[in-house]
């Protein structure tokens, strides 16, 4: 088998391990097993079990990249927004494993920023900045809102939607996670929603959040 044949192997393997077992359980020695090959052999292509937890992560962000299709600018800005939100949901449902080794090991280590998936997520977060963007641009949203503050708030919203899902206290529902983050983010930021007596407490809680984000290098 070539090399790249076996490395696509491995991190095939390896992704439906992780899937079973949790970054905590994930054993080279099983991961050979279901391979047929050595352990050894796993560690002539991937330099410790961490790089190639690493590889699982930046693999499936990069098809989370590549799966991505151009957002429709001819859309309302609420139904670019919702469908960009509903696909991050989605694709944190379907890899619960991996999601939690994103947010509860990479995104702590010190090297975090130097890695290829920081650059991924960097994407992704673009792809949120640009509907925001593009709103204003539009007069769709207040011409005094940060963008980056907003995008923090909505990949904040995101995450604390998913919590309990990723500890295993039950399932989440997509459409009713996308529609509520929607729903107050909008409220917030579009033209015709600027009242603010009634939004300020709403605009003050998502603030908040998106400060104790601020580190996590989203």
């Amino acid at each position: 088998m070539s090399k790249d044949n076996r490395v696509a192997e491995i991190l095939k393997a390896a992704r439906s391990l992780l899937r079973e077992r949790g970054a905590e359980a994930f054993l080279t020695s099983e991961l050979a097993e279901r391979c047929g090959i050595s352990e050894g052999t796993i560690y002539k292509y991937f330099a410790s079990r961490r790089d190639l937890l690493i590889q699982v992560a930046e693999e499936w962000f990069e098809e989370f990249l590549e799966d991505e299709h151009p957002h429709d600018r001819e859309l309302p800005f609420r139904e670019r927004l919702l469908q960009v939100i509903r696909k991050n949901l989605t694709i944190i449902r379907s890899e619960p494993s991996l999601t939690r080794f994103l947010l509860s090991d990479l995104r702590a280590d010190p090297a975090y920023r130097s890695m290829r998936i920081y650059q991924q997520n960097r994407q992704v977060a673009k792809g949120i900045s640009q509907i925001l963007e593009d709103g204003l641009r539009d007069g769709a949203v207040r011409a005094d809102i940060q963008i980056r503050t907003v995008r923090n708030m909505i990949q904040g919203c995101i995450e604390y939607q998913v919590w309990s899902y990723l500890r295993g206290e039950g399932d989440i529902s997509i459409e009713h996670s996308a529609q509520g983050i929607t729903d107050i983010v909008v409220r917030g930021i579009a033209v015709e929603a600027d009242k603010p007596s009634e939004l300020a407490p709403v605009v003050r809680r998502l603030e908040a959040i998106a400060d104790r984000l601020s580190g996590l290098g989203a």
